[in-house]
């Protein structure tokens, strides 16, 4: 019987044994396992790094604020009026400066720098209207050639060398041909001349025309 219980006692002392060794293996297998997992967790890490970067330095790039002052300086040399647009705006103010009860009208030429006015007479016979009529585009010249040179930011070259008038009768026909100089305005402007050598000399370039006989003049 003891050695029945000695026989017993050291199979279940070995089983013991036995179990103990098994658990203790499968408890080493169980750590390794879980070291592999921070591994996987740590990959998207570097791709969330690199993201933001790229897109930085993207958004640096984009600014183009270089290219709108070309714009401007483009838009600005367009809006530069040419000579003949300049005389265009001489001549309006001629007609509109004009007295109301008269006919006139002018042409310019920018090449020669110059501009031909053809002025209606009132009546030929009346000898007050007539002088009236003939002074009419001297002063009108004058009052426009001051206007550019009163204010600086006013630019004379609007205003033509030499304006050739033509003055006609109510039928057309050729009274008399004068023209004002630009150079005697401005030295009139100044009071480097008189009131009486400017209308002298303006007066000094009448020609009689065909139509001035024809009215007995």
């Amino acid at each position: 019987m003891s050695k029945i219980g000695t026989t017993i006692s050291s199979v279940v002392i070995a089983l013991l044994i036995i179990s103990a060794g098994c658990s203790a293996f499968a408890g080493g297998s169980g750590p390794p396992e879980e070291t592999s997992t921070p591994t996987q967790t740590l990959e998207p890490t570097p791709d969330n790094t690199e993201t933001p970067t790229t897109v930085a330095t993207e958004t640096a790039s984009v600014p183009i604020t270089t290219e709108e002052p070309e714009t401007e300086t483009e838009s600005t040399t367009e809006e530069e009026p040419s000579r003949a647009e300049k005389f265009e705006e001489f001549d309006e103010e001629m007609e509109f400066l004009s007295r109301d009860d008269t006919s006139v009208d002018g042409e310019a030429f920018p090449e020669n720098d110059s501009y031909h006015l053809t002025y209606e007479l009132r009546e030929t016979t009346n000898f007050t209207k007539t002088r009236d009529d003939r002074l009419d585009p001297l002063w009108t010249y004058y009052v426009i050639v001051e206007k550019y040179n009163d204010n600086n930011k006013q630019d004379h070259t609007y205003v033509p060398d030499t304006v050739n008038i033509t003055f006609v009768t109510e039928d057309g026909g050729v009274f008399e041909t004068t023209y004002i100089k630009y150079n005697w305005a401005y030295k009139y402007y100044t009071d480097e001349w008189s009131l009486r050598v400017f209308m002298g000399t303006y007066g000094s370039t009448t020609k009689e025309g065909p139509a001035y006989h024809e009215k007995g003049r």
